[in-house]
């Protein structure tokens, strides 16, 4: 259990030093991926709901306070964004699936690896869509531009996802069988 947390801790303070650091030295186009959303998904996914909510409220909040951009956008948008992929993508319980099937539901997951990159997909989609939004509120004219600087971020950050999600996985330890007790 401390192993776990140790690693959470340490994974969450990579996370936000990737995403302050390593993320705009990384641009394609003079778009810099958003490292952070990738790699909560990856959490979502492998961990589930608690420490993507943990995650992403630290990591919002430490790049509010050192990397301010638009007001409390990554305060308030991280958790929220990251919570509704997780919401969809992250790996439903066994009393879950039982309560499905006893319903008539066909009780199935899709593979963690697929949920990885599409519970990336929605949050920053939703993340993004939420900066343009708030970029048409403070009265600055949306043309082409923006939104393909959007799309951008969203292709990039979304195949980053899929691409760092086994070392990531490794290192949390969700590919060793659990031994019974």
């Amino acid at each position: 259990m401390f192993g776990k947390s140790l690693k959470f801790a340490v994974m969450t303070l990579l996370t936000y030093l990737l995403q302050a650091c390593a993320a705009p030295r990384i641009p394609i186009g003079g778009i810099a991926p958003n490292l952070a959303m990738a790699l909560i998904a990856i959490v979502s996914v492998a961990l589930g709901r608690k420490y993507t909510f943990v995650m992403s409220l630290t990591v919002g909040y430490l790049l509010e306070i050192m990397l301010p951009a638009l007001p409390y956008i990554n305060m308030i948008g991280y958790p929220v964004c990251c919570i509704l992929g997780a919401l969809a993508f992250s790996d439903k319980s066994e009393r879950k699936l039982e309560e499905e099937r006893t319903l008539g539901k066909t009780a199935r997951q899709l593979h963690p690896h697929l949920r990885t990159v599409l519970c990336a997909l929605l949050s920053i989609g939703i993340f993004e869509a939420v900066n343009l939004f708030y970029t048409y509120l403070t009265g600055v004219a949306l043309a082409s531009l923006p939104y393909g600087r959007a799309i951008t971020d969203v292709v990039y950050t979304t195949v980053l996802a899929g691409v760092l999600q086994f070392p990531v996985r490794w290192w949390l330890g969700v590919y060793r069988l659990r031994q019974a007790r």
